[in-house]
């Protein structure tokens, strides 16, 4: 075969592959510029956004690859076979190509098998130059001993143009030998482009090319191509056949001498590249004047070549010739593909198997669940869901309703059990079979339990995608997606898979013909469109619907799996046709509504006013569950409420839009006589003594230990030179109250006297927390030194420490807050605003049991280590569960602080 410009010349190499395990797929990516010890956590839920604050113990925070290495050949033209007649003198004509089915098997077109009364007699395989012996190294060459014709093939016509060619024995399969697969669908050749490779002309009247060429080629239509070919040719007497297909460019064909050779498709499996034959060049019009060629259609005749081989072979099955069955038999012998190549240099290829397109999917996919019907119900069987919060699952509109019957159930595949749906919300603008607003919530009946293996993916909140490569969420068989599948037996298990693909432009993005119906204003900006030039062999993948389009970000030096949308529709995931999704930051308002308490419903600037309540007056505020009484206050003393406004959650103003109804316990007094200066410059005292970072993981100046009589203890911290803080719980617990402070630096200091909040109840723990007055002022030295006080009433540092009687001396263990409303589900008694629930970091904790005066610190990294109390451990109620535990809350008693101080 010859081709007309372009042409790419290739020799043999022999080279070594450095492989890397698969593990997971896309490397997690950085977008933020965040410190873990300086992130923030809102006390009260005022975002969708919150995921990698909330969910924080649930992210990773390592991400590992193995490295092996095999060696490789060159495999891209190993089915080649240059057909050849072998002369008088003992020199060989090759005059046709062909392609190697079989070990012993080459495909060919028919009229090949006669020049001149005589029949090709030789076949040579693993040869790219074949008038030269310089790449002779892995070249096999063989006797043909049968040819068996098409029977309805005639000489005088173009029709049925397909032969087979029996070997004298098998080839030896190598990496530079071995067979092609056959494409089998019939229907209309969907790949844009195919490729044809021989040794023909290179030109019309051009001389012949030693190497082995290909040319890239695009199909057409039988009824376009009809007008090159006119019935009235003698050999197209009945027109072109369905049994036929034309492919031509407008700079390059086929030419003379490239009869026989193969038409053919890439498809990917296992990180490999199987060549697939769609055609046999059969015929053209003289080459390099752009005049499409006509090729034998393979699947036209899939049925006489697998009967023909079964009739002449006992080894030959009814599957043996299958897409899938053919891909696995000779996987270990196929190219990679070239994404997973990283470099050709000096005759090696480097090789990184995590950047293979398509990876098995393990934890990646561990917020995927399946969407289930009550039996004896009509179902989808291919409806899934992604879990963002314990009890909250997305999923597509379609799959909220099945004929009209609602889905009853959630599998989360990693329990195994069910979880019933309680309520469905569908969007409300969503129409059946529209594919704009298609997007429902679940809310579950009972709550799923986060683990290592069953954990909530996040929401995308911008319109831009950091990074033009994801995953999308798909299932396929295991046996063709195993990068090492190695060829001891099928397994056609499916299993879930994280294909990787690249964001395309609304320009680039082609939807098939069968979804256009449903797009009647085409793409809009709530859709997201990816895909990649690759093709699959059948089977290889399919959209998990509803399931995410994701990627892996840094977020405070742990990484989380963020989706940024739903599966929707794509042939083969969206290889060789787009994949689309509905992006989930085009439905974050409306899902505020439905996931967010009292959110405001559009973008009204005020929801209530009530004009008959003035500043200082009483008010109802209606929004929480708080017991506190409400007063009418100036927005600015109230940043929790006016947080709430600025979040879009409901609030109500009195007499005008800068008096707003808060909770007094969040109100901040503004009388400048109270404020005590040892709280407000406590950052500056322990700068003083602490020029440098403070080697503040040895221990910490400000934990003081309070003893009552009969030696029993617990645990304070000092906020000024004579003041201690403590729970209430604390001193209640000593044997005739507190009597001694034991100070960081073994100092101690009677206790003048103790002041507990006087609306402390013990049988609850409200207002858990005490003051203790020393007797005297301690001497202030960098073993010795005041916390701050942690003022911030809507804000609490995420990365805290727990500081107990078992580890003074060390950095204390780390836990994280959670929303009040979260760790309320685990609770019977009331968490009133005052009070702080954390939990323990490590997913494998058991026990989060913690005794009276346990404290909450954080370290301010920036500012030299200067130590926060943020709470002290007040109850808990399965804390040998590992359940979270309750800790009052510092910020909110500040203004109680001062005034006894």
């Amino acid at each position: 075969m010859g081709l007309q410009l372009k042409f790419i010349k290739f020799s043999l190499i022999v080279c070594f592959l450095f492989l890397r395990q698969v593990y997971s797929s896309l490397q997690p990516i950085r977008v933020h510029n965040e410190e873990v010890e300086t992130a923030m956590f809102p006390n009260e839920r005022l975002s969708l956004d919150d995921c990698h604050l909330r969910y924080y113990r649930y992210g990773d925070s390592t991400f590992v690859a193995p490295v092996a290495a095999l060696p490789a050949y060159l495999k891209e033209f190993a089915h080649m076979a240059a057909i050849g007649w072998t002369q008088p003198d003992g020199s060989i004509s090759w005059k046709c190509g062909g392609s190697l089915i079989l070990e012993n098997y080459v495909l060919t077109a028919a009229h090949c098998t006669q020049d001149n009364g005589t029949a090709p007699d030789v076949a040579r395989f693993g040869d790219i130059n074949i008038f030269s012996d310089e790449d002779d190294q892995f070249a096999q060459q063989l006797k043909i001993v049968e040819i068996i014709r098409h029977p309805e093939f005639k000489f005088a016509l173009s029709y049925n143009d397909i032969a087979l060619l029996r070997l004298e024995k098998n080839v030896t399969l190598h990496e530079t030998v071995s067979p092609a697969c056959l494409w089998t669908e019939e229907e209309e050749v969907r790949f844009p482009s195919l490729q044809a490779t021989g040794w023909g002309d290179t030109g019309f009247a051009l001389a012949r090319t030693p190497s082995l060429l290909k040319v890239t080629l695009k199909p057409i239509t039988n009824e376009e191509c009809s007008s090159f070919y006119s019935s009235a040719n003698r050999k197209l007497r009945d027109g072109l056949k369905a049994s036929q297909i034309c492919a031509g460019d407008e700079r390059m064909d086929t030419c003379p001498g490239d009869s026989g050779g193969p038409l053919q498709i890439k498809l990917l499996h296992n990180g490999r590249i199987s060549p697939f034959l769609v055609g046999i060049t059969s015929f053209g019009v003289a080459c390099g004047i752009s005049t499409p060629g006509v090729y034998t259609r393979v699947s036209a005749f899939y049925k006489w070549i697998l009967d023909t081989l079964q009739s002449k072979e006992n080894n030959v099955h009814y599957w043996s010739l299958e897409p899938i069955s053919c891909a696995l038999r000779y996987v270990h012998l196929r190219e990679y593909e070239d994404d997973v190549i990283t470099s050709r240099k000096d005759g090696w290829l480097s090789i990184d198997s995590s950047k293979a397109h398509m990876q098995k999917a393990g934890r990646e996919l561990n917020h995927k669940v399946e969407i289930g019907w009550k039996d004896g119900y009509m179902r989808r069987d291919n409806c899934s869901g992604t879990i963002i919060a314990d009890d909250t699952v997305l999923t597509l509109a379609e799959c909220a309703s099945h004929f009209g019957v609602p889905p009853s159930h959630v599998v989360i595949n990693a329990f195994q059990e069910n979880f019933e749906i309680a309520e469905i919300h569908v969007h409300p603008q969503y129409r059946e079979n529209s594919l704009y607003n298609n997007i429902a919530v679940l809310i579950l009946k009972d709550r799923a339990v986060f683990t290592d293996t069953v954990k909530p993916v996040c929401i995308w909140h911008s319109a831009d995608i950091p990074d033009p490569q994801l995953e999308v969420a798909a299932v396929g068989r295991l046996d063709i997606n195993d990068f090492y599948f190695v060829n001891d037996a099928f397994k056609p298990t499916d299993i879930n898979l994280l294909p990787r693909l690249s964001v395309n432009s609304p320009q680039n993005c082609t939807i098939p013909k069968e979804f256009r119906s449903r797009l009647t204003r085409g793409l809009a900006s709530e859709h997201l469109c990816v895909g990649d030039p690759l093709f699959l062999i059948p089977q290889t993948c399919r959209l998990l619907y509803g399931a995410p389009m994701q990627r892996r970000i840094w977020r405070n030096r742990r990484h989380f799996q963020y989706a940024y949308g739903l599966n929707v529709f794509g042939r083969d995931c969206g290889f060789g046709e787009a994949a689309v999704a509905t992006r989930l930051v085009s439905h974050v308002d409306w899902l505020k509504t439905i996931l967010l308490p009292n959110i405001r419903d559009g973008e009204s600037a005020v929801q209530f006013i009530n004009p008959d309540w003035k500043e200082n007056d009483h008010c109802d505020y209606d929004y929480d569950d708080t017991e506190e009484s409400s007063i009418c206050t100036h927005y600015t003393r109230c940043p929790k409420v006016w947080d709430d406004f600025k979040a879009k959650r409901r609030v109500t103003f009195c007499s005008t839009t800068n008096v707003i109804c808060c909770p007094r316990i969040f109100i901040q007094k503004a009388d400048s006589s109270i404020q005590t200066d040892e709280l407000d410059t406590c950052q500056s005292v322990f700068k003083q003594y602490h020029q440098s970072l403070p080697e503040y993981r040895q221990g910490f100046p400000n934990i003081v230990t309070i003893e009552g009589e009969s030696a029993s203890r617990c645990l304070a911290t000092l906020i000024s030179k004579r003041t201690v803080v403590t729970s209430a719980s604390c001193s209640s617990s000593l044997s005739n109250g507190p009597t001694r402070a034991i100070l960081a630096d073994n100092a101690t200091i009677p206790i003048e006297r103790t002041i507990v909040h006087p609306n402390y109840r013990s049988n609850d723990k409200a207002n858990d927390i005490a003051l203790i007055k020393l007797t005297q002022d301690i001497t202030l030295n960098a073993a010795v030194l005041p916390a701050c006080v942690w003022m911030n009433s809507t804000r609490t540092p995420l990365y805290l420490r727990l500081i107990n009687t078992g580890n003074i001396e060390n950095s204390g263990k780390q836990v994280v807050p959670l929303y009040n409303t979260d760790c309320q589900r685990d609770y019977i008694s009331k968490i009133s605003n005052g009070r702080l629930c954390v939990e323990d970091v490590n997913l494998d904790a058991n026990n989060t049991c913690y005794r009276p005066g346990d404290q909450l610190v954080w370290i301010d990294t920036v500012n030299l280590g200067v130590p926060h109390v943020i709470g002290f451990y007040s109850y808990e109620e399965r804390c040998d569960q590992a359940y979270p535990v309750v800790f009052t809350r510092i910020s909110v008693y500040v203004d109680w602080i001062r005034e006894n101080i």
